[in-house]
């Protein structure tokens, strides 16, 4: 959960990967999402990806990726047009893009898996990726680290 890198990459080392494209489209940023982006106030028009990651055809990972309107027309333009594409497509091409430290926290969705979530950089616009841990098993996973949580409870 701490590793640096593309996490598709380590996935698929141990199996099969697929991308399964859940939404892609214009969205109103949530508190916490507006903070990530550096937005001055919720509720702003942004563009978001949402996918589930599978390996060997189990679900491993949501992920909801975000940027602001002049990033997806800018330099996350490629957001896009990915589909089924892994978002590691992007962003371990360019070596100028920039990811920042992690955060951690557990999302309310039941089960709470794990989640993190990180800020890529490029040209001075955010992609912020957010990744929820919901199929893999806890050792894979890791422990959560003690951090401040982005969500509220």
């Amino acid at each position: 959960m701490r590793q640096p890198g593309s996490l598709t990459a380590r996935l698929a080392l141990d199996g099969s990967v697929t991308v399964d494209l859940r939404f892609s489209g214009w969205q109103f940023a949530r508190p916490d999402e507006a903070a990530a982006l550096g937005l001055v106030r919720p509720g702003r028009r942004i563009y978001v990806r949402e996918v589930t990651v599978s390996r060997d055809g189990e679900p491993a990972v949501l992920a909801r990726s975000l940027t602001t309107i002049a990033g997806i027309h800018g330099p996350w333009r490629g957001l896009r047009s990915l589909g089924r594409r892994p978002l590691a497509t992007l962003l371990w091409t360019d070596p100028r893009i920039r990811r920042s430290r992690f955060e951690f926290a557990r999302l309310p969705l039941g089960i709470r898996p794990p989640a993190r979530r990180s800020c890529f950089w490029l040209d001075g616009q955010p992609l912020v990726v957010m990744e929820a841990f919901v199929g893999l098993p806890w050792p894979e996973v890791g422990r959560l680290p003690r951090q401040r949580r982005w969500l509220a409870r």
